[in-house]
This record gives C-alpha cells, sequence and structure tokens, in this order.
C-alpha cells in the first residue's frame, strides 16, 4: 500500500520500508506514536516547570528512537545536544529547546493524526 502524505514535520519512509506495505503494521506505529509522544510531551512541560534537567533529559532520550524512526526533523540535533549538555547548559537556553522541540513534536503528531484520517 502506498501512503499518500505530504508532510513538513514527518518523514514515513523509514514507516513505509519496515512495515514493507503491510497496513496493519503502518496503523500500529502510527497509533504508538500518538499515544507516547503526547505523554511524553506533557512529562516534558511538567519536567521544565519545575526545572528538573534529569528527568528533561531522561525523557527526550526515551523518545529519540521513536523521533528518529518517524524521521522527525529538527529534532535529532536538540536532543543530542540536550543530552550533552543539559546540566551545564544556562536554564533558559535549556527551556528555549525543549520549547522548540515540543512544537515540532506537537506539528508532527498533527501531521501523524492527518496520514492516519487519509490513509486508513
Amino acid at each position: 500500500m502506498e501512503i499518500q502524505y505530504n508532510a513538513t514535520f514527518i518523514n514515513l519512509e523509514n514507516l513505509i520500508t519496515i512495515s514493507r506495505g503491510d497496513t496493519s503494521r503502518m496503523i500500529k506505529y502510527l497509533h504508538q506514536f500518538q499515544e507516547l509522544i503526547p505523554l511524553r510531551m506533557e512529562g516534558l512541560k511538567e519536567q521544565l516547570e519545575i526545572g528538573d534537567r534529569k528527568m528533561i533529559r531522561q525523557i527526550l532520550h526515551q523518545m529519540s528512537p521513536q523521533l528518529q524512526f518517524f524521521g522527525i526533523p529538527n529534532v535529532v540535533a536538540p536532543i543530542r545536544r540536550l543530552e550533552h549538555d543539559f546540566d551545564t547548559m544556562p536554564l533558559q537556553n535549556l527551556k528555549i529547546l525543549v520549547h522548540d522541540i515540543l512544537i515540532q513534536l506537537d506539528h508532527a503528531n498533527k501531521e501523524v493524526a492527518l496520514v492516519l484520517k487519509n490513509n486508513f
């Protein structure tokens, strides 16, 4: 099955390749994204509010494989930077970086919803 999508915040080539055209697998991965990413986004917001650098790093680290799987541009490099500099980066810079990541993830989540709506 060929998925029709015009996306800016996700790249589904990896999903298509790994699923080998199996519609149920594609749907499963897309739903999994919709379930996990918003929960982790909320966790990031909470930890950002209280300023827990280690938890922010941990949440981003947990998200990283799925974000790479869905080819979300503009988040992998900032996440890597945060993973290495989370304890020395000025808090204001950390907040800005995480906020930018959250914006990208929100857009990606909306695109995943559109892919599901328009294709399945």
